[in-house]
């Protein structure tokens, strides 16, 4: 039975891609079993499926799973009207690398995407992804969505792209000394649609680690000019919430999948 590296070694485009997905399998047993840290920073690109992808030594390892989730179990576009195809503009909250960019442009090129991303660790990495790709009508914002605008305290790690929230939450394997406290800039989902003009979005991609309720009170002025919604949740209550703001705004949750206490949620107005 294939594992998600033998996977990935097929969409390497190259022999040197494929040393690569390699070494990346290699750093991902030493992180996860081993619980070692990899100090080396150095960043490389690798050729896999359609796109080229900027990635960083010490942070490949746990980046790669969400490369998985999107390219490989299609999350976020699991459902065909989710796809993008037949729509015009994206409002992508927590574009981290840009793997969700890459998949959604690969299914519709003239998609206009908003890209949101507060980690500034990521957010370089996402400007070398859209740049070297190629990929035209992506505006990046380097800002939290949150219910004010303003600046709010984020806390991330530095070798976990992956991770970043405005309250990091506990994890069994995370050292909590090794979260770092940042300022970042903060805006509301309807201030930004002002600053932007944007008239309406197809469909809201909602990833903040646990953040998801605040990005949603801060679109509520917005919510109508909204078509199509998916929540990457964090928590039970969290989904709880969430669906009960959205249904109470005319929205009909179409799809959910679990994993635990976290999932997916799609809603359609």
């Amino acid at each position: 039975m294939k594992n998600e590296f033998d996977w990935l070694r097929e969409q390497a485009k190259d022999k040197k891609s494929k040393e690569l997905v390699d070494e990346i399998e290699k750093d991902k047993i030493l992180v996860e079993k081993e619980g070692k840290i990899i100090k080396n920073n150095k960043i490389f690109s690798i050729n896999l499926g359609n796109f080229t992808i900027w990635l960083k030594k010490n942070g490949a390892s746990s980046i790669i799973d969400m490369y998985f989730e999107i390219f490989k179990d299609k999350h976020y576009t699991i459902l065909p009207k989710f796809f993008g195809k037949n729509d015009k503009v994206v409002l992508d909250v927590g574009a981290n690398e840009g793997y969700y960019i890459l998949k959604i442009k690969e299914n519709n090129p003239n998609l206009k995407i908003y890209a949101i991303e507060p980690n500034p660790d990521a957010f370089e990495i996402l400007k070398k992804n859209i740049k070297i790709n190629k990929l035209k009508n992506v505006i990046l914002i380097n800002k939290a969505i949150t219910t004010k605008n303003g600046k709010i305290n984020f806390q991330m790690i530095g070798e976990i792209s992956s991770l970043g929230a405005v309250k990091m939450a506990k994890k069994s394997w995370l050292d909590m000394k090794r979260i770092k406290n940042i300022i970042i800039p903060s805006i509301t989902i309807s201030k930004l649609c002002k600053i932007y003009k944007i008239k309406f979005i197809d469909i809201l991609k909602i990833n903040v680690e646990g953040s998801e309720f605040e990005v949603l009170k801060s679109s509520l002025n917005f919510l109508k000019n909204i078509k199509k919604i998916v929540i990457e949740y964090h928590s039970k209550n969290l989904r709880g919430k969430c669906i009960y703001l959205l249904e109470n705004n005319g929205f009909k949750l179409v799809k959910e999948i679990k994993n635990n206490n976290r999932g997916d949620i799609y809603f359609i107005k």
